[in-house]
């Protein structure tokens, strides 16, 4: 899971040279302009947007480099949003894979030269990630762009992008190192890929002109032509791709429907007859994996409305998910008030759930937690931003401190306290998966020096992490997406069904009609018909709400162990938390106190920290909502006892493709968090968004799969249990 980072070096130039390729990263007589000649003309992008009639674009690249080929793009396109206010094209995605990631500081001093795309650079330095293997969502909303970098091997990679039957991408952007420099990327396996990605019509463009792209991509329905290199280089390749066989190309006399710049010379028509298996083959890549596919409905557009029932971190994540996509969203809530259950907990902490091994629980925490720090500073942001703005209105141009934001990203410690502990803590430094940034090992001297209470433990630190406020992060969220002017609240509605003709009814007989509909109900779906065919576990959990007191009144940083303590907020620490399954019960307990307090104290067994505290009894419990096998549960809802039939085949060994997709369904949910919503909760809202509007997913097909709302039905069917 971890990457490695390229080597490099600059030449007299100061041109970026990778020292495992012995190639640059971009020309050395201008590398603007030849992403301009190669890329943006070779797809004739200005044309094509202009022409646009749908709400995003998607160029996919391979080979992110230096992030030079994004940057340009992102500008050409904030250009033509400025030029076009009003026009139906309003955001675009670019999707990207690198195998060998620059460090931060090599990035930086590549780009330091093109002073035109300062703004831009900036920006992308501002969210460039860490070495981690798969996909990292980022936004860069004053650019109308996001950005999905996929981090590792492009074989592996590519097959891992969810796409629509009718394909994802509408531009390739097909970059990396030249094929006699870099052989294994300039593959089969790459065309095929591509061919399955591409729509009807999609383009590309390419720097090299070498027999075995040209023979690749023609083997596989792309249609050839050659054009006028950049600089010293002759001859480069555009073209599109084309469902139909070659054959009736020819016949037809098909020509590109892209037409070429002025200054670009089309050399020869279309390339021969592709390999009829190499053709049937990227086809067959194109079905759809049955069950598991997720572009199930046409997609939503802003005239759609959607009705997200639910109070807390799911419901708000997904308003502000659609409403920032222009989705009109009518949010309904049980209560008066937002963040009534497991939300309503004053503290949380917040970190990742990593283990020794990329498994795909620890590799869905790990993307999940940095997502969610991305969204949390930025939620943080754009909210001191409106407070300053209104406060600098009225009296002053004092900003909010970050105790009255309630949140603080001061490091999570997971403490060393027993044995058994440490052999599972050294295994996972020792397996070196996981990079230093996300986490690392911390002795004892460092241990007392992040947390500021004398501690006699080493342990793990995950310096992103911390602790924050869930109501507060609720109500900051919300207050983002009514900023939309796309969102309306209803309170006191409290959800009992819905129909397939788009109405909600809620109790005391108020009903909404809505063209899609999200649950977001926590716990509230135990019992509710539409949950009846998932498998749902709720979990009682209590919170200890501890007046601040020494010594842990200096405590600087989460402690983490059996349960966890944070450092104070409005004069008391969080520390917590039980578990007990099935229990709906929410009034707090003086046994479940006694026990947190009895969890902590054998815990820190070595120290007398938690025996030396007075509790006055102040607790919180909520029910929070888990699966069988700890993941959540985001997508579709169906009946799945009646759909599960259809997928007998399955039990007896037929491939997921040769089986039917799910059927159109105008309700989704985002659930079953269990106690991990701070840090899944941002993007699994994102997921389901972009699904809901067929956009590119920020997620590994497999991670994908195992938060499916029908995998619990697949694996029924497959086991051949009817």
């Amino acid at each position: 899971m971890k990457s490695k980072h390229a080597q490099v070096h600059f030449n007299e130039n100061g041109i970026p040279i990778a020292d495992h390729f012995d190639d640059v990263y971009f020309s050395n007589d201008s590398g603007i302009n030849e992403t301009q000649h190669v890329f943006i003309k070779g797809n004739d992008l200005h044309q094509r947007w202009t022409l646009w009639d749908k709400p995003h674009f998607t160029i996919a690249e391979t080979g992110f480099g230096t992030g030079l080929n994004f940057l340009v793009a992102m500008h050409e396109f904030t250009k033509f949003r400025q030029a076009n206010p009003h026009h139906p094209l309003k955001r675009l995605f670019f999707i990207t894979t690198e195998k060998y990631p620059l460090p931060k500081a090599d990035i930086q001093r590549a780009l330091s030269t093109f002073t035109s795309l300062q703004a831009e650079t900036e920006a992308l330095i501002a969210l460039y990630p860490i070495g981690l293997d798969g996909c990292h969502r980022l936004h860069f909303t004053a650019f109308d762009t996001i950005l999905d970098l996929w981090i590792g091997d492009v074989h592996q990679l590519l097959g891992q992008w969810h796409s629509p039957e009718e394909g994802l991408v509408d531009a390739w952007f097909l970059d990396g190192f030249a094929p006699s420099k870099n052989p294994d990327m300039w593959t089969d396996a790459l065309f095929s890929q591509m061919a399955r990605l591409s729509k009807n019509d999609t383009t590309f463009g390419t720097f090299t002109a070498a027999g075995i792209v040209k023979r690749g991509l023609a083997n596989v329905g792309f249609v050839i032509n050659k054009r006028a290199g950049f600089g010293r280089k002759r001859d480069m390749l555009t073209g599109y791709f084309q469902l139909t066989s070659a054959s009736e190309n020819e016949d037809n006399n098909i020509e590109t429907p892209v037409r070429p710049s002025p200054e670009s010379e089309l050399q020869s028509s279309p390339q021969s007859l592709p390999k009829a298996t190499q053709k049937k083959h990227s086809q067959k890549l194109r079905l759809p994996e049955g069950p598991y596919y997720r572009y199930n409905n046409a997609p939503l557009t802003e005239e759609h409305h959607v009705v997200v029932v639910g109070s807390g971190l799911a419901a708000a994540t997904m308003c502000l998910a659609l409403t920032k996509r222009d989705i009109r969203v009518t949010l309904c809530f049980d209560g008066d008030s937002l963040a009534q259950g497991a939300s309503g907990n004053p503290q949380g902490g917040f970190y990742p759930q990593l283990h020794s091994e990329a498994s795909i629980a620890s590799r869905l925490q790990a993307h999940c937690f940095l997502y969610a720090r991305d969204y949390y500073d930025s939620v943080n942001s754009n909210i001191q931003l409106q407070t300053s703005i209104k406060t600098i209105t009225k009296t002053s141009n004092k900003k909010p401190t970050k105790e009255e934001n309630k949140y603080d990203f001061c490091g999570v410690i997971q403490l060393r306290f027993n044995d058994k502990v440490g052999v599972r803590q050294a295994k996972l430094v020792n397996d070196d998966v996981w990079p230093s940034e996300l986490i690392r090992h911390v002795d004892i001297d460092e241990v007392r020096r992040i947390a500021g209470v004398d501690l006699p433990y080493e342990g793990l630190f995950i310096p992103k992490g911390g602790w924050l406020s869930p109501p507060q992060l609720v109500s900051d969220i919300i207050d983002l997406a009514k900023a939309t002017g796309k969102l309306t609240l209803k309170p006191n509605h409290c959800y009992v069904s819905h129909s397939s003709d788009g109405d909600v009814e809620f109790t005391h007989g108020k009903s909404i009609t809505a063209d899609h509909v999200v649950l977001a109900l926590g716990a509230g779906a135990v019992g509710t018909d539409a949950f009846d065919s998932l498998p749902l576990r709720p979990v009682r959990g209590q919170v200890e709400a501890i007046a601040s007191q020494q010594p842990i009144d200096a405590l600087k940083t989460v402690l983490c162990h059996k349960g966890y303590m944070t450092p104070a907020m409005e004069g008391r620490h969080a520390l917590g938390s039980t578990y007990v399954k099935n229990d709906l019960a929410v009034e707090p307990r003086e046994e479940e106190s006694e026990q947190n307090i009895a969890t902590h104290e054998q815990a820190l067994a070595n120290t007398d920290m938690v025996s030396q505290l007075k509790h006055d009894g102040m607790a919180r419990a909520a029910t929070r909502l888990g699966s069988p096998d700890h993941q959540p549960v985001v997508g579709a809802l169906y009946n799945f006892k009646t759909l599960k039939q259809e997928y007998a085949d399955l039990g007896v060994g037929k491939p997921f493709q040769q089986v039917g997709t799910l059927p159109q369904s105008n309700v989704s949910t985002l659930s079953c968090l269990g106690s991990r919503g701070l840090t899944t909760a941002p993007l699994l809202a994102e997921v389901l968004a972009s699904t809901l509007l067929r956009e590119p997913l920020p997620l590994n097909n497999d991670l994908l799969n195992a938060v499916n709302t029908s995998r619990f039905m697949v694996r029924e069917a497959v086991r051949g249990e009817f």
